[in-house]
């Protein structure tokens, strides 16, 4: 009777731990799937139509348009991070067409596939309903308030991913999965991959002396983490070595970010805001998020395992400490060039662990998790009323179908009707048009912005390029005339071999190739 009893037990732990792991899929797919709605309605109109975007991302829309054509980063146009992203879209455009959807599918199932991993990790350390939350708050606090698909959530996409692999055990298979993940991270952020595997080891260090793991089969893991990430770094950075050189990609991966690309802490990068109203509490919180809230968030989750406040088992213990550590090593990888764009980037682990220490059952716990959630649904629905009621204008360009504010579609559509798709095409403020337009931009330079630019020699290159190629139309900013910007020597060009046909509503000029000037092509000769 004994025995039949023990089995019946047995019988029911099974299908106690069967329903919970189906429980636990249902949810899983609920988030993804709820995370997926509120993607595609703050992505696409009610009919479809994809909301025009914004954000840095349009440097590697363009870029990847550019590697289309057959141009080579590095030597024909300028690029300061790795290939990845610039590849990405790259590949995107080439399977569906230089398309303006694309870049909004693209940053849909960028979030799909972080809002799943942070549902993966967040479940690791804490309930399911604290998850969830953990999940809402990224999505629609961090990633909805963005939805920018730079090389920032690339390389975060792949550290999350390594992450995940070694949660439940680190293994040497895992440990070496973990490591090539982080090399891909490096391929999209220089400097990603190395400080997330910093992290990971000083959490594996840590999880060796609490468990007494022998000094040579640590060892081993920590040359496999570094190991792979090497070897895959160096397998994606191998057709860029062999074809420019390994000097090449130094200058500017590293001594261009260095000179350039660096530019400390100053109060419009952090959101700071200029002038003091209402309007302006939105940068205000985002500053105080990105400056304060993440590191208090890591110094209490560390202080707390440091204590041992709370009782975990080493796996437990081990899941929280690399979550903290990762993500306050990338804080500090944001530091010397601090934005809120970066730090919000780079936030997802800050926002798991909010999660984590929310995991109390206290009356006042239970309190401020009901106003997180009525919180993040209230701001969820106020995202998405807002992009419709303010993107209502509908135009259709070369590039496909898109819905933006009058004055962005006002502008593409004039200018859509005085260009023609493949032409050359100069947007010397901002390089927004490239892809809606289907116009290549004719110069090395992105857009004309920086006096740093001019000591390199570039700015002579772009007025060399510009004449070279006879450039049909440029569209002229009235902030880059402030002798901050130091394009005094274009702006002269500009006067001597253009004439101004047309301003628009925003002051930006659209300038016209003098008739003497040849013909209007706008292609190789």
């Amino acid at each position: 009777m004994a025995t039949v009893v023990l089995g019946s037990n047995r019988g029911n732990g099974d299908r106690a731990q069967a329903l919970l792991a189906r429980s636990t899929v249902v949810w899983g797919t609920a988030v993804v799937l709820g995370c997926a709605v509120y993607l595609a309605v703050n992505l696409f109109t009610a009919s479809g139509t994809p909301f025009l975007l914004s954000g840095d991302q349009v440097f590697f829309w363009m870029r990847a348009e550019r590697l289309l054509a057959g141009e080579q980063i590095y030597r024909d146009f300028l690029e300061f991070t790795p290939p990845g992203t610039d590849l990405v879209y790259q590949v995107a455009f080439r399977l569906f067409g230089a398309r303006i959807w694309v870049p909004n599918v693209i940053v849909l199932l960028l979030g799909l596939a972080l809002s799943w991993l942070c549902w993966r990790i967040a479940r690791s350390i804490m309930a399911r309903s604290r998850a969830a939350l953990a999940v809402a708050l990224f999505v629609v606090l961090v990633y909805g308030r963005l939805l920018n698909g730079t090389h920032h959530w690339f390389s975060v996409l792949a550290v999350l991913t390594a992450m995940a692999v070694l949660l439940e055990e680190r293994t040497l298979a895992r440990i070496a999965a973990a490591g090539g993940l982080l090399g891909a991270a490096a391929f999209f952020t220089q400097t990603r991959g190395l400080v997330a595997a910093l992290a990971i080891a000083v959490a594996l260090l840590w999880e060796r002396n609490r468990t007494g793991e022998p000094s040579l089969p640590h060892a081993r893991r920590q040359a496999l983490l570094f190991g792979s990430l090497a070897l895959v770094w160096l397998a994606l950075e191998s057709h860029y070595v062999a074809t420019l050189g390994w000097r090449t990609l130094y200058f500017f991966q590293v001594t261009y970010v260095q000179r350039y690309a660096v530019n400390g802490w100053n109060a419009q990068s952090l959101g700071w805001p200029q002038t003091w109203s209402w309007a302006a509490v939105p940068g205000l919180l985002q500053m105080i998020f990105s400056c304060a809230v993440l590191p208090a968030i890591y110094a209490c989750c560390l202080y707390l395992l440091w204590k041992g406040a709370r009782e975990l088992s080493s796996d437990a213990a081990f899941r929280v400490l690399m979550i903290a550590a990762v993500g306050t090593a990338m804080f500090i990888e944001i530091v010397p060039s601090p934005s809120w764009l970066r730090f919000f980037c780079v936030s997802a682990p800050g926002v798991i662990l909010v999660g984590w220490l929310l995991s109390g059952d206290s009356r006042l716990t239970q309190y401020g998790i009901r106003l997180l959630w009525i919180g993040v649904a209230g701001l969820g629905v106020l995202q998405i009323a807002s992009r419709h009621a303010h993107q209502t204008e509908t135009v259709v360009l070369p590039a496909g179908k898109v819905a933006t504010s009058a004055l962005p579609a006002a502008k593409l559509k004039w200018l859509a009707a005085h260009t023609r798709p493949g032409e050359y095409f100069l947007q010397t403020g901002w390089p927004g048009v490239y892809l809606p337009l289907a116009v290549r931009n004719p110069i090395f330079l992105d857009e004309l912005d920086s006096g740093a630019w001019n000591r390199m020699g570039y700015l002579a290159l772009a007025i060399r390029q510009v004449d070279t190629r006879r450039v049909p139309l440029l569209l002229w900013s009235p902030r880059q005339d402030s002798p901050a910007a130091g394009l005094a020597a274009f702006r002269e060009y500009l006067v001597r071999r253009y004439r101004q046909i047309w301003v628009f509503p925003d002051q930006d000029e659209v300038w016209a190739r003098k008739a003497d000037d040849h013909s209007r092509n706008g292609r190789d000769p």
